[in-house]
């Protein structure tokens, strides 16, 4: 029998969604399972943030958990529920706990694993050898949804992409400036002319081109 991954949870959506339901008509005991299992999941993810942050392997799954609770005024996920009466806040607090405990770059562990083989990957294409320093420094980068979704679009031609992005990571530049060049292709073109600022695939590039070249300056 295979043994059970150690980032994994059984607690799924559809036991959140059921449970919460349930206490919503009046279930305490559905409500004290909602209570235990956030309590417990906010505690194993707060410590896992701690350990990612202490390793340097912030990114990934690490930053989605992040910017989750960055839009809520939050540091670490609370151990206390939500207003009982918002089921839909409950839901949605749970089911960021379970995506994220599930999530292998949750734990330090998995972070590294998923990084070197990443770097493993653009090393091969630029045919250059990154110091541990610079390898973290382009995890962050690759962590970025917007960055990940291009070179998801881009991946049968992007020894230059590979090539820029890298570039620009070790040289400290604004991941939001990269993004919102990168934004820009991927919102894709518009007929009617309502995204004015979509740039094709040879003017981002000459743009992130732009961008790095003024790193130097």
């Amino acid at each position: 029998m295979k043994s059970k991954e150690p980032f994994r949870t059984e607690l799924s959506i559809n036991d959140i969604r059921a449970s919460a339901w349930n206490a919503s008509q009046g279930s305490e005991k559905s409500y004290e399972f909602l209570l235990k299992e956030n309590r417990r999941l906010a505690k194993l993810a707060n410590s896992r943030l701690r350990a990612l942050e202490k390793s340097k392997l912030d990114m990934f799954s690490y930053d989605r958990a992040i910017t989750y609770l960055h839009n809520r005024d939050l540091r670490r996920f609370p151990t206390a529920l939500p207003e009982p009466t918002d089921y839909r806040a409950v839901v949605t607090q749970l089911q960021e706990l379970v995506t994220f405990v599930n999530a292998k770059t949750s734990t330090v562990s998995g972070a590294r694993k998923t990084l070197d083989a990443k770097i493993n990957v653009i090393e091969e294409h630029t045919g250059k050898t990154f110091t541990p320093e610079q390898r973290i420094r382009i995890g962050h980068l690759l962590g970025n949804d917007s960055i990940s979704s291009l070179l998801r679009e881009v991946r049968g031609g992007s020894e230059e992409v590979i090539d820029i992005i890298s570039e620009l990571s070790i040289s400290d530049a604004n991941t939001e400036q990269i993004s919102s060049i990168i934004d820009k292709h991927l919102a894709g073109y518009d007929p009617f002319g309502f995204n004015a600022e979509y740039l094709s695939y040879d003017e981002m590039m000459d743009e992130l081109r732009q961008l790095y070249e003024s790193r130097g300056e």
